[in-house]
């Protein structure tokens, strides 16, 4: 199963792609910063039209996380 994961470099997106890849899927997280993990990380802005539209062809789920943090009142 293809997950893509907006927004899933935070503490939810982890966990969420820890277990998915964990379990044999391909996961790709939509993140504003490039960072290394052990499933793929493509940059974005979710504004700016670009080559991170295609990890949705062929997804089969999108987990999408991105918008205002959890972690505030």
């Amino acid at each position: 199963m293809r997950v893509v994961i907006p927004g899933g470099s935070g503490q939810v997106g982890m966990v969420l792609a820890r277990h998915f890849h964990a379990a044999g899927h391909e996961v790709i997280v939509l993140s504003r910063i490039l960072r290394t993990a052990p499933w793929k990380v493509i940059v974005w802005d979710g504004e700016t039209a670009g080559g991170w539209m295609d990890a949705f062809e062929g997804a089969d789920v999108v987990i999408n996380l991105a918008g205002k943090t959890v972690n505030c009142r």
